[in-house]
C-alpha cells in the first residue's frame, strides 16, 4: 500500500512535531511584544478615562463606596423639651482633605425633630459673621430650648425643631466649635459643606430621602446662595453620572434668608437712607460727610467687581468702611429701637451671646458634645471675619447666583426685619427687584399683603402655595428677627417648607 505523503511542516515545525529552537524564540519575541503592546494600550485608555472624567464626557463612578471618614457623634438630651423627650446628636466630621497633622473638622449639632423624625425635613442652620457661630442660631429660639444665664437653658415653646430636623453647622472651619486649616471665600466654604453633607447622610441614610433646606442671615446672604449653588451642580453632576466619586443626591428644596448681606453695592447704596433719612441712626452731621464719600464708595465697589482681585476687592471694603461703621450714640445698630449705650457692645442688648459662650464652655457641655480640649468656644470667631476681609469676600453679588436654582424649581425665601439698620431691608429689596430670575416681571407687579396683619409683617409672593420667589417685610423686627418675633417666624417657617399659602 503506497504511503500518503507528508504534508509539509509548519515553519519551525520538525517532522517529529517538537519546535525547534529558531521557532522558540520567535515566539516568544512575538508574546514579550504583545504583552508590551497590551499594557501600553491599558495605559492609553486609563489617561483618556482621566482627562475625560474631568473634561465631563466619561461617567465618574459615582457607585463607588467612598473612602471612609473620620466622626465622632454622640446622642445628647442636654438641650431639650419641656417633657425631655427631645434628642440630640452632635459631633465632629472631617473633611477630604484632613491630613495626620493638618485635621479639618466641622462640628454639627443635630436636634432631631420632635415628631416623626425618619420623615421630617432637614433644615440646616448656619451663622453669619463672618465668623459667627451656627450654634448661635439654635440656642437663639430655633431648637429645643433657649440660652439662659450661667450656662443654663430653658425649653423654647415654639421651636423649628417640633417638626424639623435641625442641623446647625458651624461653619466655616475655624468658626465656633468647628476647628483646623482655614478658608478665606464663601466658594470654598460652601465645598467644605457639600462635603460635610455626604458624609453626614452616610451617617443618617435614613434622612437622605427628606427635604433639605438651607437656612441663615447676615454674612449668611453669601454663604446660602453658594451653599446652595454649589449643592445644585453637584447633584446635576451626580445625575449624569459625572459627580465625585460615590456622592449621592441630596434633596434640596429650599432656601431661606434673614437680613442679608448679598449684594455689596445694594447693601452700601442703601444703608446712609436707612440710617439717616428712614431712622435717626446718625446725626445730621455725620449724614452729610458720609453721603460725600457714598459715590467713592460705589466706584470701588464696581471696579472692585469687574477688576476682582483680593486687593481691589479688599481696597473697597476699607473706603466703604466709614459708611457702615459710623457712631450711633449708643443706639442699636441690629434693632433701632433699642439703646443699648454703647454700640461695639452687642452684650449690652443681647446678653444671650455671652450666655451662649459660657453654655457652650461649660464642662457639662463639653463632655456631653464631646467638645476635645484644645478648642475653646467663641460665638464670633475675628480671625474668620479677618481672613474673608483681607480676601474681600463681601464685595460680590451673589444673589445671582439664586437664577439657576429658581430655574431648576428650588424655591428662595426671604424675611426681613424692618427695624434693622445693620442689614437694612431697602437695599435687600432693591436687589431682589433687580435680580433678572424667572419670576422678575410678576414679583415686581405683586402686591405686598398684610400678613397676619400690616403692622406686624406683609407678604410678596410668587408662585403657588408659599410662593417660588417670597419676600416677607417684619415690621416688629431687627435683625435676629426670630429672636424678635419667634412665634411668627416658626410660622413662616412652616408655611415655606410645607408649600402652603401664606394668605
Amino acid at each position: 500500500m503506497e504511503k500518503e505523503p507528508l504534508l509539509p511542516a509548519p515553519l519551525g515545525i520538525s517532522t517529529s512535531g517538537i519546535p525547534s529552537e529558531g521557532y522558540r524564540k520567535r515566539q516568544e519575541r512575538k508574546t514579550a511584544k504583545f504583552i508590551v503592546l497590551a499594557l501600553l494600550l491599558l495605559t492609553l485608555l486609563h489617561l483618556w478615562k482621566i482627562v475625560h472624567w474631568h473634561s465631563g464626557t466619561v461617567h465618574a463612578p459615582n457607585d463607588v463606596e467612598p473612602p471612609p471618614f473620620y466622626s465622632s457623634v454622640r446622642t445628647t438630651k442636654i438641650c431639650t423639651n419641656e417633657d425631655r423627650t427631645a434628642v440630640g446628636h452632635a459631633g465632629y466630621i472631617s473633611l477630604n482633605d484632613e491630613t495626620p497633622d493638618n485635621h479639618r473638622r466641622s462640628f454639627f449639632w443635630l436636634f432631631q425633630a420632635q415628631k416623626d423624625p425618619d420623615n421630617a425635613p432637614v433644615i440646616l442652620t448656619i451663622g453669619g459673621g463672618p465668623g459667627s457661630s451656627g450654634l448661635m442660631n439654635p440656642l437663639f429660639g430655633q431648637s429645643h430650648c433657649v440660652a439662659g444665664p450661667n450656662a443654663t437653658t430653658r425649653p423654647n415653646p415654639v421651636p423649628w425643631s417640633e417638626h424639623y430636623n435641625l442641623l446647625a453647622l458651624d461653619h466655616p472651619i475655624g468658626t465656633g466649635m468647628s476647628y483646623g486649616a482655614r478658608v478665606n471665600n464663601s466658594r470654598s466654604a460652601a465645598y467644605d459643606v457639600y462635603d460635610f453633607l455626604q458624609k453626614f447622610y452616610r451617617l443618617y441614610p435614613n434622612l437622605r430621602k427628606n427635604k433639605f433646606v438651607v437656612s441663615g442671615g447676615s454674612y449668611g446672604g453669601i454663604y446660602v446662595p453658594h451653599i446652595g449653588h454649589v449643592v445644585h451642580e453637584e447633584n446635576r453632576k451626580v445625575a449624569s453620572g459625572h459627580g465625585q466619586p460615590g456622592a449621592k443626591h441630596i434633596n434640596l428644596d429650599s432656601l431661606m434668608i434673614s437680613n442679608p448681606w448679598s449684594d455689596a453695592e445694594m447693601h452700601m447704596r442703601w444703608a446712609l437712607q436707612q440710617r439717616c433719612y428712614y431712622t435717626s441712626l446718625y446725626n445730621a452731621t455725620q449724614c452729610t460727610e458720609l453721603f460725600s464719600l457714598l459715590p467713592v464708595c460705589l466706584d470701588a465697589i464696581s471696579y472692585g467687581l469687574t477688576n476682582s482681585t483680593a486687593k481691589n476687592r479688599k481696597d473697597a471694603l476699607a473706603t466703604c468702611a466709614p459708611i457702615i461703621a459710623g457712631d450711633t450714640h449708643g443706639w442699636d445698630l441690629q434693632d433701632v429701637r433699642n439703646y443699648c449705650g454703647d454700640s461695639t457692645q452687642i452684650e449690652l442688648c443681647y446678653p444671650d451671646f455671652p450666655w451662649i459662650e459660657e453654655f457652650l464652655n461649660s464642662t457639662n457641655a463639653r463632655e456631653e458634645l464631646g467638645i476635645p480640649d484644645h478648642v475653646a468656644y467663641h460665638a464670633i470667631t475675628e480671625q474668620i471675619a479677618f481672613d474673608f476681609w483681607q480676601n474681600g469676600d463681601h464685595i460680590q453679588r451673589s444673589q445671582l447666583l439664586y437664577i439657576p436654582l429658581l430655574e431648576a424649581g428650588i424655591r428662595v425665601l426671604h424675611y426681613v426685619g424692618f427695624q434693622d439698620a445693620n442689614c437694612a431691608w431697602p437695599g435687600i429689596f432693591a436687589f431682589l427687584k433687580l435680580l433678572q430670575s424667572p419670576f422678575q416681571e410678576q414679583f415686581l407687579n405683586t402686591p405686598d399683603i398684610p400678613w397676619p396683619t400690616e403692622d406686624v409683617a406683609t407678604v410678596r409672593s410668587v408662585g403657588d402655595g408659599a410662593g417660588n420667589f417670597t419676600y416677607i417685610l417684619v415690621k416688629q423686627a431687627g435683625h435676629f428677627v426670630e429672636k424678635n418675633q419667634p412665634a411668627l417666624v416658626k410660622t413662616i417657617v412652616e408655611h415655606w417648607i410645607e408649600n402652603k399659602a401664606f394668605v
